[in-house]
């Protein structure tokens, strides 16, 4: 098999695969492939937002300080291989066939989800490498997630819970606290976001049924927290953080972050503070509050959720940003309603578009949601019209993780065109 075959049979699988009640099915793949998770060492993150960020921030400490470091993520960015790194490294295209191969042999006819397949890919290549540690984040949920194989992680991280995938983890954010609180093991800590506190009972319960150690940060310990144009910046025990990352929601996955980090020091890993402060100043995640210098600034941003599009509003008056101009589009299986309600709020005008997705809600439609300043789109055409309308304000580019890294190859042609012509 070589790499176009390996990706034709991994789209040869749905996104879900057959119904899931349990976690039955990748376990009996993981068996197959004679268990390569048990050979190696796991954070476990979950969450609705924030989960790639405080990936990132913990993953880039352990790098600084010399670990041989797994990263597996969800979706991919730009390409596939993406969701698969060793110490920010993309998966070689040659790894991906050789791992498929094997993960197709075992795989047989049973209707796996690409997730499954992309994991046990992912496991195969991390312990062949011998990785000292995989930071592993979970797809949908976490009870009936497939990463939940994993037996006994270092610890379990749990960010900022929210409304997303109703249909699949529950309606209420108390229901879906109660899919995420499943990837909570016996006698393993866990970190959860303090922004989590209206459901900490919740995971309260879990971990005292479980003998786990329930650890959560305070604002308290975090002093002088700021945000502004350069990024985030606050002060733990002493010591002054600087974030890349924009926003006041990146302070609370930090803090999320220090917590875990400080368990997996205790585990035996010598992080070091230099190495955090340094990844925390250096890490950007693509499609997090993005800023691409031009004319004009444009930010791209993957919010698409409410809460998500909340954060990105915070995080734009943080930056002095008033009243820009969005560029959006949204699946159907989203809220758009309600972030349509959020955007109207604040922006000069919003360009909705779609074309992105299959499953993207038509522009019109859309628009029709919206009570600021609208037009429609195609989506090659929208940069142009948003450039007209902004008026020396950015625009913000959010909605979909899909359409994303569509609108970055539009915005770095537009800005290096520029560049050209001055």
């Amino acid at each position: 098999m070589n790499y176009s075959e390996a990706m034709e049979y991994i789209q040869s699988f749905t996104k879900s695969g057959g119904r899931v009640r349990d976690l039955s099915r990748a376990e009996g793949l993981m068996e197959k492939l004679g268990n390569p998770h048990k050979k190696l060492r796991f954070v476990h993150i979950a969450g609705t937002n924030g989960k790639g960020s405080v990936l990132e921030l913990m993953s880039q400490s352990l790098i600084n300080a010399g670990y041989k470091t797994g990263q597996f993520t969800s979706p991919y960015m730009r390409v596939y291989e993406d969701r698969i790194r060793i110490n920010s490294q993309n998966i070689p295209q040659e790894a991906v066939a050789k791992y498929c191969s094997e993960v197709a042999e075992a795989a047989g006819e049973e209707q796996y989800s690409q997730f499954e397949i992309t994991m046990g890919i992912a496991m195969l290549y991390f312990a062949e490498e011998k990785c000292d540690i995989v930071f592993l984040e979970a797809g949908i949920g976490g009870l009936f997630d497939c990463t939940n194989i994993i037996e006994k992680p270092i610890v379990s991280v749990i960010t900022s819970i929210s409304l997303d995938h109703t249909a699949v983890l529950g309606r209420t954010v108390q229901e879906i606290a109660i899919q995420k609180a499943g990837i909570i093991k016996r006698e393993c800590p866990v970190v959860i976001s303090w922004d989590n506190r209206s459901v900490l009972q919740i995971f309260q319960k879990e971990c005292i049924f479980k003998d786990s150690l329930l650890i959560m940060p305070v604002a308290e310990e975090f002093e002088n927290a700021e945000t502004d144009i350069e990024g985030g910046h606050f002060e733990y025990n002493g010591v002054q953080y600087n974030l890349k990352m924009h926003g006041r929601h990146q302070i609370i996955n930090a803090a999320t972050a220090i917590k875990a980090l400080e368990v997996i020091e205790a585990e035996g890993f010598e992080t070091g503070e230099k190495n955090i402060q340094k990844a925390f100043s250096e890490v950007q995640v693509l499609s997090r509050v993005e800023l691409l210098k031009g004319n004009p600034d444009i930010i791209i941003d993957g919010g698409h959720n409410p809460a998500g599009i909340s954060a990105l509003i915070s995080s734009l008056e943080s930056m002095n940003i008033i009243r820009p101009v969005f560029i959006f589009g949204m699946v159907s299986s989203k809220d758009a309603q309600s972030a349509a309600m959020l955007i109207s709020a604040y922006a000069r005008a919003v360009i909705c578009v779609d074309g992105f997705s299959p499953d993207a809600i038509d522009r019109n439609e859309l628009a029709s949601l919206f009570t600021c300043e609208k037009y429609v789109s195609k989506p090659e055409e929208a940069l142009t019209l948003a450039s007209m309308t902004a008026k020396n304000t950015p625009v913000v580019i959010c909605g979909s993780l899909y359409m994303t890294e569509l609108f970055r190859k539009f915005a770095e042609e537009k800005i290096q065109k520029n560049e050209t012509e001055n």
